[in-house]
């Protein structure tokens, strides 16, 4: 069988798989193109099954499929593969040709040594992982590549693209797909822990994390974990999450005297009906982000970024310098900095083109939360 790039990621002159390439007859000159032997396959592509499960190559979602053909012309009692055969699945009534590896859900799978005129069938078998193998070679059984005992894992989706009829010299698309079901009901969101170390460590030394908690909000409701140990496994799972709702979680990280949080993260993710998706999280970080809302703030001035009302506009951070400059246009998109957790200020200057010779500033200042973004409130200083 051959893997291939799903059609519109195929390049024109060539199908490659299996260490095989096939000359599809492309040529840049006007000389006689030699004669082409086109393959005569049986192919199927996820987006023909797919349905509203997420194809994902990280997170939740379609992670590997095998693909199994079946010849629907010899369902005749007795036949290799037919009803009472002892075949690895009962539903599989015709002649099985040997499963496709577990494929990449972005990958197409295409079954060679097909017969013209025949009426084929494609068994397709899902799996959130990619720790997944062969029992044996060409079987459509599954065993863990993590379990020490080989064991069996059942797919996480079925289904079959019910017609395929081999014509000869052709690569034809299997169709009339089945999409994956669609799950029923609340669902889940997981957030791996471990994945947001970062540069940070496990351990109860000074600027290790021994443990961390999660806060997860979804549309009025917030869940909480707390004193989660940290270690490779760590993770926090949230269920009963309405489907289709947008869940978001701030995941803190404490030392061992567990006194206040020195690191943070923000993590998102939009829930499917009756499946568990991972959440997508930034590393735990140190600092949190301070934002200065910028056309706001000379705003309070009474001016407005444009050129015929101000002529510089800069930020001072303490124990930084120089102060940035942002003038216009560049005073029209706010201004972020890094701060280490606890009350942050900064301080705007500007400069109007009615009094190019006075600067008149404003103090902005916000309490930073570690892997958070915070706007800062502004006031101008009365000393201008």
């Amino acid at each position: 069988m051959l893997v291939r790039l799903p059609h519109p990621l195929r390049p024109a002159c060539f199908l490659v798989g299996a260490g095989l390439v096939f000359y599809l007859g492309c040529s840049s000159s006007g000389t006689t193109a030699p004669s082409v032997t086109h393959p005569t396959m049986i192919e199927v592509a996820p987006e023909d099954f797919l349905g509203q499960v997420p194809c994902a190559t990280e997170g939740s979602g379609l992670k590997r499929y095998v693909a199994t053909l079946v010849d629907r012309n010899f369902a005749a009692a007795g036949a290799a593969g037919s009803e009472g055969d002892d075949s690895e699945d009962e539903e599989a009534q015709g002649f099985q040709s040997p499963s496709s590896l577990p494929t990449p859900c972005l990958a197409a799978v295409g079954f060679g040594f097909v017969v013209p005129a025949r009426h084929y069938e494609v068994l397709i078998d899902g799996y959130d992982t990619d720790a997944i193998t062969p029992r044996a070679t060409g079987s459509r059984k599954m065993m863990s590549t993590t379990s020490p005992d080989g064991e069996i894992v059942a797919p996480r989706w079925t289904t079959q693209c019910k017609r395929a009829i081999a014509v000869d010299s052709t690569i034809v698309r299997a169709d009339h797909c089945d999409a994956f079901p669609a799950g029923v009901g609340p669902g889940s969101v997981r957030i791996a822990l471990a994945r947001l170390l970062g540069d940070l460590a496990c351990g109860t030394e000074a600027g290790q994390v021994d443990h961390l908690s999660v806060s997860l909000t979804s549309g009025e409701t917030t869940q909480a974990q707390t004193d989660i140990p940290c270690d490779s496994d760590a993770e926090a799972v949230f269920d009963s999450i309405p489907e289709r709702t947008l869940a978001t979680a701030y995941v803190s990280a404490f030392g061992a005297d567990g006194i206040d949080a020195f690191a943070g993260a923000s993590c998102h993710a939009v829930t499917l009906p009756g499946v568990s998706v991972d959440a997508s999280c930034a590393l735990l970080s140190t600092l949190g982000t301070l934002r200065v809302d910028l056309p706001s703030a000379l705003g309070q001035l009474g001016v407005s970024c444009k050129t015929d009302e101000v002529s510089s506009v800069s930020v001072k951070v303490p124990g930084e310098e120089p102060a940035p400059s942002f003038p216009p246009p560049a005073c029209l998109h706010p201004f972020d900095h890094g701060f280490p957790a606890g009350p942050a200020v900064v301080t705007v200057s500007v400069v109007t083109t009615a009094a190019p010779d006075a600067i008149s500033s404003l103090s902005c200042h916000a309490e930073v939360v570690p892997g958070q973004l915070v706007v800062a409130e502004c006031e101008p200083n009365t000393d201008n």
